[in-house]
């Protein structure tokens, strides 16, 4: 499937990324990093984490296939613009791939960690409250403070009575 990019307005029905294949393959290649499988493919798969969050205000279209441009979107205390792709949307869909590709799954299943293998006579003793994957944190920093509910430190104040 061919990458098509979301340029601010949300009216190409068949937006499906954020950024483009040469957007991740340079952000790869400086930082050294070589892309094992496509960058498309690679793109697509980031998207359905991308996609899963609720992030601060409303779609600007009920119509629009991606979860951004966005209304009511506050970071810092400045608005953001309602046809602006944020960068940090941009850079944690491309975190996303990276990670993918690393075999990092964000959306992967979790399977238990394994404590003890014995070979002969088959066992398999689970960790107690572990899980096998890992999760790239620098994924959730990027979208902080694009999500709803307290999701970035921006977004609420403590004050003393």
């Amino acid at each position: 499937m061919a990458i098509v990019v979301e340029d601010g307005t949300g009216s190409n029905s068949a937006a499906n990324s954020y950024v483009s294949e040469a957007d991740l393959t340079t952000y790869a290649t400086d930082r050294g990093i070589t892309l094992v499988k496509s960058a498309d493919q690679l793109l697509l798969l980031s998207m359905d984490t991308i996609e899963t969050r609720s992030y601060q205000g409303d779609k600007n279209s009920t119509t629009q296939p991606l979860s951004w441009p966005r209304t009511g979107v506050v970071v810092n205390g400045s608005s953001i613009d309602t046809d602006e792709i944020p960068s940090d949307l941009k850079t944690a869909q491309i975190v996303t791939a990276l990670s993918i590709d690393a075999g990092v799954n964000p959306m992967g299943k979790i399977d238990p960690a394994v404590k003890r293998k014995k070979v002969d006579v088959i066992e398999i003793e689970y960790k107690d409250n572990a899980a096998s994957r890992s999760f790239d944190p620098k994924i959730n920093a990027y979208l902080a403070s694009l999500l709803a509910y307290g999701g970035g430190m921006s977004n609420f104040s403590v004050t003393r009575a």
